[in-house]
């Protein structure tokens, strides 16, 4: 198996146990579900990686900087309808109210994302966390290279803001080559050729070789 997979699983499995209640990882199977944490939603995803020319060789092991990427979400709900907003049949009054809660359910999901940051942040940085908790010397020159927060999503009397970290390391893969299926049967055609001074040739045959 190639090593981004290996740093992949080591990055979501180092989240999930570090979770303590307070976040869910997508894929992470040890956690408990409850109301509090599926509205703090984490992912953990091989996004792209690169083999520079000059830091591996020909035959061998390659150099793999890789790009893992760490989705962040969190919820709120709006004391009203989003749907309120849109409706022509809506009061002036009515529409108040209801663009008075989006705003303050996007202000707490905002705020909670922030602190949702804060706490993957400080989690994968932490300098005890360096190596995944792998071998030494597989993951190498970790960093979280940048931070995004995406534009908010509104959806009946949801309120969803999003936000990207990348966590990028080098890596070293091993190139043992494809395996591949081998077919079940190979069928050889043999042929002796006619001898050039006595003229006499033997009939083909032809061999049914089980090849295990």
């Amino acid at each position: 198996m190639m090593k981004f997979r290996t740093a992949k699983s080591a990055l979501l499995q180092l989240l999930g146990d570090s979770a303590g209640g307070r976040y869910r990882v997508i894929g992470y199977q040890k956690q408990s579900k409850s109301a509090h944490t599926d509205n703090k939603l984490v992912q953990v995803y091989y996004s792209e990686g690169s083999f520079p020319k000059n830091a591996g060789r020909y035959h061998g092991e390659k150099a793999h900087d890789i790009t893992l990427e760490i989705d962040l979400a969190v919820s709120a709900h709006a004391d009203a309808d989003i749907a309120t907003l849109q409706s022509e049949t809506s009061t002036a009054v009515q529409r108040a109210a209801a663009l008075a809660g989006v705003k303050f359910a996007a202000e707490n999901a905002d705020n909670e994302l922030d602190e949702l940051i804060d706490i993957i942040y400080q989690i994968v940085m932490d300098a005890r966390n360096d190596g995944l908790g792998l071998d030494k010397g597989i993951i190498a020159s970790r960093w979280i290279d940048r931070i995004q927060k995406d534009t908010t999503i509104e959806h009946g009397g949801l309120v969803v803001k999003t936000a990207n970290m990348k966590y990028t390391c080098r890596v070293s893969e091993d190139v043992p080559g494809d395996i591949g299926n081998e077919p079940a049967n190979v069928i050889i055609d043999s042929q002796i050729p006619v001898d050039d001074c006595t003229g006499a040739g033997v009939e083909t045959v032809n061999d049914n070789l089980e090849v295990e």
